[in-house]
């Protein structure tokens, strides 16, 4: 049974004169036998009973032997070993790479992105080929809307957000540094030269309250070892829209001098230096 279109017919072909679909969610089958499914895009297909070949606008084949080819990946349907999870922007026709999953069947994927900054994204599931081909994706649009200032490890997903205090928020107050050289002059005035350097600095806070059966300065060990001692660059995102690329120094922390269950917290201070750029962060080149 072949479906073009709207219609359903059996060996007999004609074009179908309704409008065709363009994206189908859901289907069923029922009361039958079945060998095999093949999904295509194209409407010239042949209604004979044998069984076609891999092509270019195959989307799935499913044999029903416990595996399913699916995607558009040519060279006759090859074993899809991965997927790639990817992200971009709505006005970006390139995005970043989030992660590489092997594939494993009846296995439910879950992924978490942390990098995201707020706005219209694009998440898209690549299938990829034991020949590293990829195939058609599968997208989804959605909105990131988070609040605040977040210190994101990508490549362990470790988090910390900057959002606690005691009494108010306060500011975030960052300064860019430039490459700036005054030489002086016999005349009135001095020259001024500019490099291409170009990054910013800036510091953060917040409280740390450690969770019941815990303590602070636990919490903050665990801090220093996510984000400290490792020396390795880490994203910190604001809700504005900022990204920053940054080398986490100089902790500084405060706390009572005498504490007690309901009272045991901890006040950190961090200083960040800019030190590279966001697509090479996302892409792996720091």
């Amino acid at each position: 049974m072949t479906m073009i279109g709207l219609d359903f017919y059996g060996t007999h072909f004609f074009r179908s004169p309704g409008t065709a679909i363009r994206d189908m969610y859901y289907g069923e089958l029922k009361n039958g036998t079945y060998d095999e499914l093949e999904i295509r895009e194209a409407t010239n297909v042949n209604t004979d009973s044998n069984k076609s070949n891999w092509e270019a606008d195959t989307r799935a084949i499913f044999k029903f032997i416990e595996d399913l080819e699916g995607g558009n990946i040519a060279n006759n349907g090859l074993e899809i070993v991965s997927f790639q999870i990817k992200r971009r922007r709505l006005n970006e026709l390139d995005g970043y790479t989030l992660a590489t999953i092997p594939f494993e069947n009846n296995k439910k994927i879950e992924y978490i992105d942390y990098t995201q900054p707020n706005g219209e994204l694009i998440y898209s599931i690549v299938p990829l080929a034991e020949n590293a081909l990829d195939g058609k994706s599968v997208e989804i649009q959605t909105e990131s809307m988070f609040v605040g200032w977040w210190i994101v490890d990508k490549e362990t997903n470790n988090i910390l957000p900057m959002d606690k205090s005691i009494g108010s928020m306060g500011d975030v107050e960052t300064s860019l540094q430039q490459g700036r050289t005054v030489i002086e002059t016999l005349t009135r005035y001095p020259t001024v030269f500019y490099s291409e350097k170009n990054y910013h600095e800036f510091s953060l806070s917040t409280v740390i309250t450690p969770e019941e059966f815990n303590l602070s300065g636990l919490e903050y060990e665990k801090i220093l070892n996510d984000f400290i001692y490792s020396h390795k660059p880490c994203l910190v995102k604001s809700s504005d829209g900022r990204l920053f690329i940054c080398d986490v120094h100089y902790p500084k922390e405060s706390t009572p001098q005498n504490t007690w269950k309901d009272y045991d917290y901890k006040t950190i201070t961090f200083d960040f230096t800019e030190i590279g750029g966001y697509d090479e962060y996302m892409r792996g080149e720091l």
